[in-house]
């Protein structure tokens, strides 16, 4: 019976462990240097923003079969990436999914809120009128990018005549940028505020989408 229950414990533990390396872990990224190689090409990716799992670094590795290159492809782009457990000497190394470029990389579109603008709202001695995103449909991936404000940021999302917060992200210096997903959220007037030690107030954000 223990030795049952010990040969259970360990093939728990192998599944478990498998499970964790095998997990999704998605990004976004900018594309550094183009894939190269024989049979698997590797490109270098410059991490912008971390969605969901754990990197080694900001400065990744990722394989896939060349015959699995994603056409064209866009040089910011959410990556789905697992970690490469296998023997290797090259650092910070992970791959797509069944070494497929075609289906680990996602098309996504990137607005950006710059430290200057927010600190002139902030202080009233900038231009602050309202900013404007445009999409082209509201189906593609879609992420606003804002200013870190200091040594830890907490901004939140607001759409307006609401009183609750749609969207909050609360991180340490070494996490930013803060990042808030537009993806399905309907075109409409929200503001976002901040809170840091070097950043504060609110700012006002129009999501149209373009008409066909």
């Amino acid at each position: 019976m223990k030795i049952i229950l010990i040969i259970g414990g360990l093939l728990l533990t192998f599944l478990t462990f498998g499970q964790a390396k095998n997990d999704t872990i998605k990004v976004i990224a900018k594309l550094i240097a183009p894939g190269q190689g024989d049979k698997i090409h590797i490109a270098d990716y410059k991490v912008i923003k971390v969605i969901k799992g754990e990197l080694s670094n900001d400065t990744i590795k990722v394989g896939y079969y060349f015959y699995n290159e994603y056409p064209n492809s866009p040089d910011t782009a959410i990556l789905n990436l697992t970690t490469y457990i296998g023997n290797t000497k090259t650092k910070d190394y992970y791959i797509f999914h069944d070494y497929n470029a075609k289906l680990g990389i996602e098309r996504v579109r990137i607005s950006a809120v710059d430290f200057e603008y927010w600190e002139g709202c902030e202080t009233g001695k900038g231009k602050c009128k309202p900013l404007t995103f445009t999409r082209i449909s509201k189906k593609e991936n879609w992420f606003l990018i804002m200013p870190c404000g200091g040594t830890s940021t907490s901004v939140t999302l607001t759409a307006s005549g609401q009183s609750n917060p749609i969207q909050k992200t609360d991180l340490r210096h070494f996490e930013c940028p803060p990042v808030f997903e537009l993806t399905n959220l309907p075109d409409g007037k929200y503001f976002a505020n901040m809170l840091a030690c070097g950043l504060g107030g609110s700012i006002e954000i129009n999501i149209t989408t373009e008409k066909k």
